[in-house]
């Protein structure tokens, strides 16, 4: 599923190929990735208009279009992404497209069809909304110390929360955990506020790798990030004893039963 350094990377392509170009139509091949409005709506309000520049809380990415009116919100789902697709057909998943003037187009494409796409007013009233907490990469550590404030539950099943922190994941939210040698079913209470703070400094460190290898857990250092070696060998990096798998708050957790104990 995509997470947030997911999003930073679409976020840039966008930024990247997107800005400042006549949108000349939309193509919505599938209804359904649209939320709160119709496919005819959808390129009424875009055709003859451009994006002029682009936001970004957690896993959503923004782009206001036109005089300022309004913004495209986008939501990733489980497989979504976004491909410039500078001539040609897009992919079969290409299930909204926006036309540009000068040719090519953008696609946003979901083999899954989870992702979903909405005009919206302003990103700051959608996160209102939503009911959003702070953004993980952007936010401060006493921010973040205050969202941890009275809550009970593990501590993964918290960092999954968006309501709690927004941004964050199954797996990234496992590699800074494995990161800090923090078992996920922790419970909150069971942290002091110095692991915290420690746990905050390592989500920054594990999101900023993260986007510096364009959002490829693969490719991250396999000497420093358990990511790599859940995708290949699952043993731990710095020990070699074999990653372990639970449930944790509904979601399958992978671990380094050599560092991560309860």
């Amino acid at each position: 599923m995509p997470e947030l350094p997911d999003a930073v990377t679409y976020r840039r392509r966008l930024a990247d190929t997107a800005l400042d170009r006549p949108i000349r139509g939309t193509t919505v091949v599938d209804p359904r990735i649209l939320e709160g409005l119709e496919p005819p709506r959808l390129d009424e309000v875009l055709s003859g208009r451009t994006l002029t520049e682009t936001a970004r809380h957690g896993k959503h990415v923004f782009a206001r279009y036109g005089d300022g009116t309004g913004w495209l919100a986008l939501h990733f789902g489980m497989t979504g992404s976004i491909k410039d697709v500078p001539d040609g057909d897009p992919s079969e998943y290409a299930y909204v497209q926006f036309h540009f003037a000068d040719g090519g187009l953008l696609a946003f494409c979901c083999p899954r069809k989870f992702a979903r796409v909405r005009l919206i007013d302003t990103p700051e009233a959608f996160v209102a909304e939503k009911d959003l907490g702070p953004d993980a990469r952007s936010t401060d550590v006493e921010t973040f110390l205050q969202q941890f404030d009275g809550r009970r539950g593990s501590i993964k099943g918290r960092l999954l929360d968006q309501k709690v922190i927004a941004g964050l994941g199954n797996i990234y939210a496992d590699e800074a955990l494995y990161q800090e040698g923090i078992h996920p079913a922790t419970t909150v209470p069971e942290l002091s506020g110095d692991t915290l703070r420690d746990l905050y400094d390592t989500i920054q460190v594990v999101l900023d790798a993260a986007i510096a290898v364009d959002s490829d857990p693969e490719a991250l250092d396999p000497d420093r990030f358990m990511l790599p070696h859940r995708y290949g060998d699952e043993a731990c990096p710095a020990t070699g004893v074999p990653l372990q798998t639970e449930q944790v708050s509904g979601r399958t957790a992978y671990l380094s039963p050599a560092r991560q104990s309860r």
